[in-house]
This record gives structure tokens, sequence and C-alpha cells, in this order.
């Protein structure tokens, strides 16, 4: 049985023909590596900075839903540009049992890297 994954775009204007080339860009992405696409969500007209958002949360209510999903987004910055923003969104959904692939330009899935502590811990001399 495939996996489920989901998709999910950010988008800081409201630009139907960039949501739609994204949207085939993740469909494409989710059939050639044998998942199953549930649903696409997508936040029009979001600051990069706003933790809370209507899309992201239904995306959020879904995973909840399937064990062991997928989040596909084309790019880490559809989580968010700010570092501490995006580390969050990613720890709520890892919370949840589910895991973010980002896609490359050459399709190729890239797994979230190794995580480093949020505080930086005092190093040994």
């Amino acid at each position: 049985m495939p996996q489920t994954a989901y998709g999910y775009i950010s988008l800081e204007d409201d630009d139907e023909t960039e949501v739609e080339r994204l949207h085939d860009l993740i469909t494409a992405f989710a059939r050639a590596e044998g998942m199953a696409i549930g649903e696409i969500y997508v936040d029009r007209n979001m600051p990069s900075g706003r933790i809370v958002r209507s899309a992201l949360t239904m995306l959020l209510d879904a995973v909840l839903r399937v064990e062991h999903s997928l989040i596909v987004v084309p790019t880490p910055e559809h989580l968010s540009n700010l570092q501490p923003i995006r580390r969050a969104i990613e720890v709520e959904i890892e919370g949840l049992g589910a895991r973010v692939v980002t896609i490359t330009g050459g399709g190729t899935p890239q797994l979230p890297h190794q995580r480093q502590p949020a505080i930086p811990l005092p190093r040994s001399a």
C-alpha cells in the first residue's frame, strides 16, 4: 500500500498560475515516488513569519487521521523563510508522526537534515 502524502504550498501573494504550477509539481513528484496523494493544501497571501495558517491547520488535522504520512513541499521556504518558524512547524508535524519531504530541482526528495538543538549547547573545552 502506497504511503499517503499531502502537499503544502504557501505563497505571499495569490498568483494562481504559480499555485497551479506547484500543484502539478507536487502531484508529479508524489506519483513518481509511488505515494498516494491525499490533498494539496494552499495558503495564499501568507506572510512567512505567520505560524497560524488556515490551510496548514487543515493539513495538520488531516495528518492526525493518517499514520506515518508525508508532507511534500516544493521548498522548505513554503513552511517559512524564517528558520525558527520553519522549525516550529516541522516539530509540530513530526510530533504528529508525519515527515516533511522537500522537492529539489531534479525531483529528488530532500529529507530533513540532522536537527540542531533549538538552544546551542555549551561546548566543553
